[in-house]
């Protein structure tokens, strides 16, 4: 059996599901990240080195976003830590660094691993539409709870600020293909 023993190593390592595929490469973009009590340029330079699973909120809204805050803290709880959570304002001109904090200290957001981004308006249409290309869309005239259309999805992101898969992040199969796909880019070799 022994000698075998590495015959089969070579099997199974070679049975392991594939990595996704790389779907688009991220933009360099500008925006901050809101700290515990600061807030800190971000772009695509900070992405590089980790994997990532990205999604769109605003504070306000009465839609999806707490949904989708809860189903990314609950991924968060199951994932490794070296897995980073990264929720980005469709909403940046309203959801100002105090109330990202407070938004972020509701879901038990660990700063350092849940980065919470905001930045200009141009700046976020830009990183949706070019960089995610995932649509967003803004009514001014709407009720605050309202005044954002956009994407549910989950977004991952592989080490090199590359979209390796989107999911549906009110989708309990989707949710557990994410942490999968996940765990699979952190074992893969940088």
């Amino acid at each position: 059996m022994r000698r075998f023993a590495p015959a089969l190593l070579a099997l199974f390592a070679a049975c392991r599901a594939p990595e996704p595929d790389v779907l688009l490469e991220l933009p360099d973009f500008k925006m901050s990240v809101v700290g515990e009590k600061t807030a800190a340029p971000f772009g695509r330079a900070e992405l590089l080195g980790r994997v990532w699973i990205a999604d769109f909120i605003f504070t306000n809204c009465g839609g999806p976003c707490p949904l989708l805050s809860d189903r990314l803290s609950k991924l968060g709880r199951q994932l490794p830590k070296e897995i980073g959570l990264l929720s980005i304002s469709v909403d940046p001109d309203n959801d100002t660094p105090a109330k990202l904090r407070e938004y972020a200290a509701a879901f038990g957001a660990e700063y350092g691993r849940w980065l919470f981004l905001r930045g200009p308006m141009e700046e976020t249409y830009r990183l949706l539409y070019a960089g995610f290309r995932q649509p967003m869309s803004v009514d001014p005239k709407a009720p605050a709870a309202a005044r954002v259309t956009h994407s549910t999805r989950f977004v991952l992101i592989d080490r090199r600020a590359r979209i390796r898969g989107f999911y549906d992040g009110l989708s309990d199969g989707d949710n557990a293909a994410v942490a999968r796909d996940a765990r699979r880019l952190l074992e893969a070799r940088p």
